[in-house]
């Protein structure tokens, strides 16, 4: 019976086994590019790693779900660093955690709400958890620097989830991605 079973197995159905995980990749690869992409427009602030970078992590959790959103949001955290040189050293690894934490936010609110203004909660719930982030800095900036770093995160994490949420209405609206 186990012979005529691998007998009958098409290389088709292997293909198309395989499709959704290339087809995540792919989807990881040209998010983290726009990652990429994002984290050389920086935002003014303190820390040369506040960017829009995790624009492209809350439109992927947005449309495709928790795991795509932070696997690109600390994709483009760890980008963000590298270009700007590390300014906060091996925490960087710990933020980068952090803004996996923000993408997975994003997509459960999103995922958990399901209506279809449930985007809106699930941004909100980004920005909270992204501006929450600020202790991770404390080690090297200390309280003070941390706190007066609150504004800029809570500023730069408000126009990257409201330029995702734009985008995610644009595209939802005209059924552009499957």
């Amino acid at each position: 019976m186990l012979g005529k079973s691998i007998l009958e197995f098409k290389v088709g159905d292997f293909r198309r086994m395989n499709m959704p995980g290339s087809m995540r990749v792919a989807r990881w690869s040209i998010f983290s590019a726009l990652s990429v992409v994002g984290s050389f427009i920086p935002f003014p602030s303190p820390v040369g790693t506040i960017a829009f970078d995790s624009f492209p992590g809350y439109l992927a959790a947005l449309y495709f779900g928790v795991l795509d959103g932070a696997v690109i949001c600390a994709i483009g955290h760890l980008a963000t660093a590298i270009i700007h040189g590390f300014p906060l050293g091996i925490w960087h690894l710990l933020i980068a955690l952090g803004m996996a934490a923000v993408g997975a936010a994003v997509g459960l609110t999103n995922k958990t709400i399901g209506m279809s203004w449930g985007y809106i909660p699930a941004i909100v719930v980004g920005i909270a958890v992204n501006t929450a982030l600020f202790p991770l800095a404390m080690p090297v900036m200390g309280w003070l620097g941390a706190f007066l770093l609150i504004p800029f995160l809570a500023a730069a994490s408000t126009f990257n989830g409201v330029l995702a949420a734009l985008v995610f209405v644009a595209i939802r609206r005209r059924k552009i991605l499957k």
